[in-house]
């Protein structure tokens, strides 16, 4: 009993780990523009979607054998096409947040390093060496990775609630009344990559020797908690800082941590959010990348170390960093189209659709099922393809 709850509590925080990143930096400039109210409510929204797919996920990898990886899941249900499309959506998806990530990241690392040991780096050079030096994290193995995680982990939780706890001060309620319901829904791209935690569910479920109520808890919970600590963040930044500084970050493509810090007054408040800027996107930035490196030697078939583990580091790390270089102010863009196309398809189209294959076509008991039926499957679909829309629209009509 004590072992399961141990098990159901880590898989939590695994679900809150991988879904709390660098989404935190941008989520109240996109939903800070329709107000803190209508902020919550498609936060809230977005959570429950990205559950109902968790669980649907789930579902589907308790109907084959342990150990699954998702090339496979979607070759099995979805036949040669279905693994084509996962493959071009995962590549999509990491691709844009490793490019993301190096356009928010760079500065504030450059930042970071000019603060600690009075080194100041510039220009493109600033995202090579950002690039450099967690590429080399990465290629020497997991095990630095996790080990550096617990380190930045740790920055990220202190960080944040001493953030929280200086900013709350500065929260004023005239800030927090302000609504504009029609722009919530642009927001839903960001919002979708994040609670993107569903590529972490086949280890997860391995981890936990495939304990059904346990994997729902850890899904619903970690989900719910994440949803709490973004709302949390929300309601400091919009009740700080007044609509023209974040339609401002808005249009510079920058996070939010920057606005705050050229806006805010109080040196302790800025500080905190310098870090916080830093940890929140280090930590993403490590377990996207480490994801991305063995994504590739599965699909190419080659070794994960010595001379292919560099190849493989320098083809996830270089791209990124100089399109983030050439494009300086790109991290929002990078973020919606990573949710807005990535995440819709391999965590939303691709898990709704392999569920009613196994449901419907093949007719595959099931341990557990997510509530609804076809009803649910269908409104999870139209859903996804409203995001689609939305960012498809953004991309490629909005002024």
């Amino acid at each position: 009993m004590m072992q399961n709850i141990i098990k159901s509590i880590s898989g939590i925080l695994l679900i809150m780990g991988t879904a709390i990143g660098a989404g935190m930096l941008a989520l109240p400039v996109v939903t800070g523009l329709a107000g803190f109210i209508p902020a919550v409510a498609i936060n809230l929204i977005c959570c429950l979607f990205m559950t109902a797919t968790g669980l649907l996920f789930l579902e589907a990898i308790l109907w084959m054998n342990d150990g699954v990886n998702l090339l496979t899941l979607t070759h099995h249900f979805l036949g040669k096409w279905g693994r084509f499309i996962a493959c071009i959506s995962f590549l999509l998806l990491y691709y844009c947040l490793e490019v993301s990530y190096c356009s928010g990241g760079a500065p504030v690392f450059s930042k970071v390093i000019d603060q600690a040991f009075g080194m100041q780096i510039v220009g493109t050079s600033m995202y090579i060496i950002f690039a450099l030096v967690f590429g080399f994290l990465v290629f020497c193995g997991p095990t630095t990775v996790d080990r550096i995680n617990w380190v930045l982990m740790a920055g990220f939780l202190i960080t944040f609630f001493l953030l929280i706890k200086a900013g709350s001060s500065e929260v004023q309620t005239e800030l927090l009344q302000r609504t504009d319901w029609k722009l919530s829904l642009i927001a839903t791209p960001v919002l979708f990559g994040a609670y993107g935690y569903h590529n972490i569910l086949p280890s997860l479920s391995s981890y936990m020797k495939r304990n059904v109520r346990s994997l729902r808890i850890a899904i619903i919970t970690g989900s719910l908690l994440s949803f709490t600590i973004y709302s949390v963040w929300q309601w400091m930044i919009i009740g700080t800082l007044p609509l023209k500084d974040i339609l401002g970050a808005d249009i510079r493509g920058e996070p939010i941590t920057q606005t705050l810090q050229n806006v805010v007054g109080y040196p302790l408040l800025v500080r905190f959010g310098e870090y916080f800027g830093f940890f929140a996107l280090v930590t993403s930035f490590l377990g996207v990348s480490l994801s991305m490196v063995d994504f590739l030697a599965d699909g190419l078939k080659v070794q994960r170390t010595g001379w292919a583990r560099m190849a493989l580091c320098l083809a996830v790390f270089v791209p990124p960093a100089v399109f983030a270089a050439i494009n300086p102010g790109v991290f929002i863009e990078a973020l919606g189209v990573a949710g807005g196309f990535g995440e819709a398809i391999l965590n939303g189209l691709l898990p709704i659709a392999i569920v009613w294959v196994g449901r419907y076509w093949m007719l595959l008991p099931s341990q557990y099922a997510l509530f609804g039926g076809r009803l649910m499957l269908v409104g999870l679909t139209l859903f996804t393809l409203l995001i689609m829309a939305v960012e498809a629209h953004h991309l490629f009509f909005a002024a």
